[in-house]
């Protein structure tokens, strides 16, 4: 339960990205906790992003499993990611609509590279 709520807010409030998520995640396994030592979750960020893909998503699971085994990876794993992915899902519900709010074209102002 303690990995789901932790990873959970981690997910919820981790708005600025990989920095951030590893920031929050060093604050609550490292210092707050004390689940991993400084060196062993430096070591573990060096590993993971060292491996493709996302290196904080990596961080987050790896950090879980070692507090709660598989288990806690799994639940940790997906507190984590869904909450981003569920607020990605509503924009793209939102903005695929035949006529969208006004206020959803500000989400994807910069990403054409033509009008």
């Amino acid at each position: 339960m303690t990995v789901l709520r932790e990873w959970g807010r981690i997910g919820v409030i981790g708005f600025g990205g990989p920095p951030a998520h590893v920031a929050l995640l060093r604050e609550a396994v490292v210092e707050r906790r004390r689940w991993l030592r400084p060196r062993e979750f430096e070591d573990a960020f060096a590993a993971c992003q060292l491996l493709p893909g996302p290196a904080s998503t990596q961080l987050s699971i790896y950090c879980a499993r070692r507090v709660a085994g598989t288990a806690g990876a799994f639940v940790g794993g997906l507190a984590f990611i869904l909450p981003g992915l569920i607020v990605t899902l509503a924009i793209a519900a939102i903005a695929l609509q035949d006529e969208p709010p006004e206020w959803v074209s500000a989400f994807g102002a910069g990403a054409p590279a033509s009008p």
